[in-house]
């Protein structure tokens, strides 16, 4: 469902405020130089869990720093079907690609109720031009999505279905494990639930839905994992990076948190 977003209520959180800053594109700015910010950002808006962000072919104007919640980027094919490319969690910049004022080349879709702070394409330009501490943030975080894109490529053309699965799971779990012990500074964590449908998870790892739920019945009844609605648990997180043979250096190189 492609929607509207609609505007957060204001008072908008400041950057210098926010709890989200050192895992998103301003981690670089000193504290004491945030004020100039705000004149990028035009807002922060609300995005329904299922509803679109963005189609791919959409002309965009603007990128977006996922404050909270979880959207999967997806690339449709001929025939139809879904590839998820990856699944967006807190601190991810949404929108940006080379061509900053061609259509988008993917669609964007909230697995979770979300709140989103909006740049201007054309001032995103400037920005990066004009402060190399924010172009440097970039550069890093597009290498560290490459690294476990590539990773995930590796999974759908070498591992099988049971590798696949832990690998996706266990990546986005351990990410969500880091963002909750950002956010609890070092203090206790809680149960984490991966939005995913086995639908998702199909599409993320080139499976069938069918496949999927089938594979995740043995890792449920092996205490792996545990299923609910629309929701997934991770019991088990060591045996599960064993089937993954995940390496969490992949996400915590450069991390600054």
């Amino acid at each position: 469902m492609h929607s509207e977003l609609e505007q957060a209520q204001e008072p908008y959180t400041q950057c210098m405020d926010c709890a989200m800053r050192k895992m998103a594109l301003f981690n670089r700015v000193p504290h004491e130089q945030l004020d100039w910010t705000q004149d990028y950002r035009v807002g922060q808006y609300q995005l329904k869990s299922k509803d679109c962000l963005y189609l791919e072919g959409d002309e965009h104007n603007n990128i977006y720093t996922l404050f909270d919640g979880f959207v999967k980027l997806y690339k449709t094919l001929k025939n139809g079907k879904i590839q998820v490319m990856r699944f967006a969690s807190p601190g991810d910049l949404l929108g940006f690609q080379g061509d900053l004022s061609g259509p988008m080349h993917h669609g964007a879709q909230a697995l979770t109720d979300c709140l989103l702070c909006a740049f201007p394409k054309d001032k995103v330009n400037k920005m990066l031009s004009k402060h190399m501490e924010i172009a440097s943030e970039m550069i890093t975080k597009n290498a560290r999505i490459m690294a476990v894109c590539q990773e995930h490529l590796l999974s759908i053309g070498a591992r099988n279905a049971r590798e696949r699965i832990a690998f996706s799971l266990f990546e986005l779990n351990h990410r969500m494990t880091m963002l909750q012990r950002f956010r609890s500074k070092g203090g206790a964590t809680k149960t984490i639930y991966l939005p995913l449908t086995q639908e998702d998870l199909a599409d993320a790892v080139g499976l069938t839905p069918i496949h999927v739920n089938r594979t995740l019945r043995k890792m449920k009844d092996e205490k792996l994992i545990q299923c609910g609605k629309g929701s997934i648990v991770v019991l088990d997180k060591q045996a599960l990076q064993k089937i993954a043979c995940f390496d969490t250096r992949l996400l915590e190189a450069g991390m600054m948190f």
